[in-house]
């Protein structure tokens, strides 16, 4: 007899005896062949796909290709930069098999400076200078060319002892002396100007150079006193140029200059003195 009895209640089972309903036992996750176990534990059998699932919206459509076929070739070329006709070859990016024509790429960076030439007549007339002779002079001017007046380059190929100071002042002294003269002897110039107030006149002016057969007409300003000249130019190529002359002292005066071509859009300044003769330049490049 037990307490149930006694309150006469249903005899039940405890809960603790009832049979355990039956789990349908897990099957083992295997590791996959060629994973160590370290390895596998890590990712706690959980293995990334091998594949991505992505959308292909999302993805980059694939550029549509040309029906260009394009090689590179190793072909031949000569360059109008030289004058012996020398042939190189290099790789050449050709379109359909035609290869490109023209030209080679680099023979517009060929670019060397324009040096005044004079004669023996000239010389003797404009350019003599009691320290230099006309070889030294010839030779300066031979190495200006040759180096692109880079005046260290050339007064340590220079045979005579000579500074670069020395070096730029008898090139710049010849420039400054023959320039105006030798184009003046093989020019014909032509000018009509008119008076406006007595300080200020106004003209045009007409150079012809017969050995080149080139003629231009420049239209031109003057103002002019006692210790200053001012004048521009109007090119018919459409250049600007504007010069300012300020006479310092009986031996020295300062001389800027300006010109710009807007065609070509092309700007260069200049200034120098005369006393012993000095001369910057300033040019920009087209832009």
């Amino acid at each position: 007899m037990d307490a149930k009895d006694i309150l006469g209640l249903p005899k039940t089972a405890f809960p603790g005896n009832q049979e355990r309903k039956s789990r349908t036992p897990k099957e083992p996750q295997r590791k996959p062949d060629g994973v160590s176990r370290e390895v596998y534990a890590l990712t706690g059998g959980v293995l990334p796909p091998l594949m991505p699932n992505l959308d292909p919206l999302h993805l980059k459509k694939r550029p549509i290709v040309g029906k260009e076929k394009i090689t590179w070739q190793w072909l031949p070329f000569t360059s109008t930069a030289r004058t012996d006709n020398l042939q190189l070859y290099h790789w050449v990016r050709v379109v359909n098999g035609v290869p490109p024509t023209g030209d080679y790429a680099f023979a517009k960076c060929n670019k060397s400076v324009d040096v005044l030439k004079y004669t023996d007549e000239e010389y003797e007339k404009h350019l003599t200078d009691n320290a230099w002779s006309k070889e030294e002079t010839d030779k300066l001017f031979e190495l200006c060319e040759r180096f692109d007046l880079r005046f260290i380059v050339i007064a340590d190929r220079f045979p005579n002892d000579r500074t670069v100071e020395e070096l730029k002042s008898r090139y710049y002294s010849v420039l400054a002396k023959g320039g105006r003269n030798l184009e003046t002897a093989t020019a014909q110039f032509t000018e009509s100007s008119k008076s406006v107030t007595p300080n200020l006149s106004l003209g045009t002016e007409v150079v012809r150079q017969p050995e080149h057969n080139m003629s231009r007409i420049n239209f031109a300003a003057r103002y002019n006193t006692n210790k200053m000249i001012a004048s521009g130019r109007v090119w018919n190529e459409g250049a600007i140029s504007l010069s300012f002359v300020q006479i310092l002292s009986e031996k020295v005066s300062l001389a800027p200059e300006f010109k710009y071509n807007p065609i070509k859009r092309y700007a260069t300044l200049r200034v120098g003195y005369d006393y012993k003769f000095r001369e910057v330049g300033f040019c920009s490049l087209p832009f």
